[in-house]
């Protein structure tokens, strides 16, 4: 697995490759809990995932492509099984 990041103020923005290419994953940092709850995500953002711990580095390092186009079928996000 790599994956390059981006910076996109207040995210950061991870751009995976090999076997989890088409997955970007978004992260956003807060120095409060009332700005986390007043953060809007931008339209661009399809699924929260944060809750899901199949999408932490951990895991991910670990994920093949098939369990991945699994994952994202069950938010509704259809990914070609062969990259």
């Amino acid at each position: 697995m790599t994956k390059t990041r981006f910076s996109v103020p207040p995210l950061g923005v991870d751009v995976f490759d090999g076997p989890l290419e088409g997955l970007i994953l978004g992260e956003a940092e807060f120095t409060s809990d009332e700005e986390a709850l007043g953060f809007v995500p931008p339209p661009e953002c399809v699924a929260e995932v944060t809750d899901d711990a199949r999408f932490t580095g951990r895991k991910l390092v670990e994920t093949s492509r098939h369990e991945l186009v699994a994952w994202l079928a069950e938010y509704g996000i259809r990914l070609k099984a062969s990259r």
